[in-house]
């Protein structure tokens, strides 16, 4: 089969969307299929054309990049080029799919299309929200009028949101590579390179963005004994702030920032810790695939009450739920696994099950590809 990927930012772009895309990418090419990812040059060092693990990635010429949105006026030309049996789309950020769903009807290729609502389109501000709001209201119905299906991550986020009224999206959870993150990951002598020896570690592990709620952390790691020490691995406009804020209210000592982790090194960090914290606080995540990476690794976590994320675990199973916006109780309930060995460890022996029964390649390549199957049979 021939699967077109048709995603805002890719490689060496980070982000989960991007991780996502990339590891189903890699995953259908292993599998024997023809694999285009169909990307912005939003850095004009970028090279337009690659191939990478057995897929294809091109990226269309980009304007400009605003509110973290490439406008890629060149991704028509390039879906004219490229052949698919399946156009997959990602949203947001908003421009690239809806550009991609206009050349596809110009080209009289009207399906089959899938398009995954990664989460919410949120822009900060009075002006972000008028842009956001005529986006909604003018773009936004046409993609998802031309797609065949909708995808959303979690049943919970599909339910709250206000923009797929209008349509039933059907649920296929985001994507882990087991093999990649795996309790068996060795943590190869970081604790020492960090000088954490005998410390208990908290670890959260994303972009430094104000929506993923690591000041809220800071300020819980505030209230846990001396002996219990944080490490960010992440980076983004929000470090110098987040750097600033631990020295003054007195935890930088205990904090590790690690803003040059490398994609692949990032299992070995979170081998280093105890416990995984996701204090994520908007509708900017829904899914929270940095939440699951982590349980692939057999860590317990503490994550977010907010929908999607709140659905990636069974509280009290293979975590427990944290209000994001309150440091007392994101401390109590870090206070309550760390000092619990014995609960911790069944909770992370229970995350690493939850995550191959549903978070693994098999089962989610399975259940795409018999989507796309199913599409092409009701086209024939």
């Amino acid at each position: 089969m021939k699967i077109v990927h048709v995603c805002p930012f890719f490689a060496p772009h980070t982000g989960g969307v991007e991780s996502h895309v990339r590891t189903l990418a890699t995953a259908f090419a292993r599998q024997g299929h023809e694999v285009t990812v169909v990307t912005s040059r939003y850095r004009r060092s970028l090279p337009t054309e690659e191939h990478r693990d057995g897929y294809r990635i091109v990226r269309s010429s980009t304007l400009f990049t605003v509110f973290n949105t490439p406008v890629d006026v060149g991704v028509g030309r390039w879906l004219e080029r490229v052949d698919g049996d399946v156009y997959h789309l990602h949203y947001p950020p908003p421009v690239t799919p809806y550009l991609a769903t206009r050349a596809l009807e110009r080209l009289g290729r009207l399906g089959p299309t899938v398009l995954t609502y990664h989460c919410d389109l949120y822009l900060p501000g009075v002006h972000g929200m008028l842009l956001t709001g005529l986006y909604e209201r003018i773009f936004l119905p046409q993609l998802l009028r031309h797609a065949q299906r909708v995808i959303v991550h979690t049943r919970s986020y599909g339910l709250t949101s206000a923009a797929l009224r209008s349509v039933e999206p059907i649920v296929i959870p985001s994507v882990v590579d087991l093999d990649r993150f795996t309790p068996a990951v060795p943590a190869d002598g970081l604790k020492e390179k960090l000088r954490l020896q005998g410390r208990q570690l908290l670890l959260f592990s994303g972009r430094l963005v104000p929506h993923k709620g690591v000041e809220v952390l800071l300020f819980a790691l505030r209230q846990l004994p001396e002996s219990v020490a944080l490490v960010v691995v992440g980076r983004g406009p929000r470090l110098g702030a987040l750097r600033a804020l631990a020295r003054r209210i007195g935890v930088e000592t205990r904090v590790r920032f690690c803003p040059d982790v490398a994609d692949e090194a990032l299992p070995s960090y979170l081998a280093l810790a105890d416990l995984y914290v996701y204090p994520s606080r908007n509708r900017l995540e829904g899914f929270g695939l940095a939440l699951a990476e982590a349980m692939a690794c057999g860590l317990p976590v503490l994550a977010a009450d907010m929908p999607g994320v709140r659905e990636v675990i069974e509280p009290g199973r293979e975590g427990l739920l944290i209000d994001p916006l309150n440091a007392e109780d994101i401390a109590t309930k870090a206070r309550e696994l760390l000092e619990d060995a014995p609960r911790r460890q069944a909770m992370g022996r229970q995350a690493r099950a939850r995550a191959e029964e549903r978070y693994g390649i098999a089962p989610v390549t399975q259940r795409l590809f018999a989507l796309y199957e199913g599409l092409l049979r009701e086209r024939r």
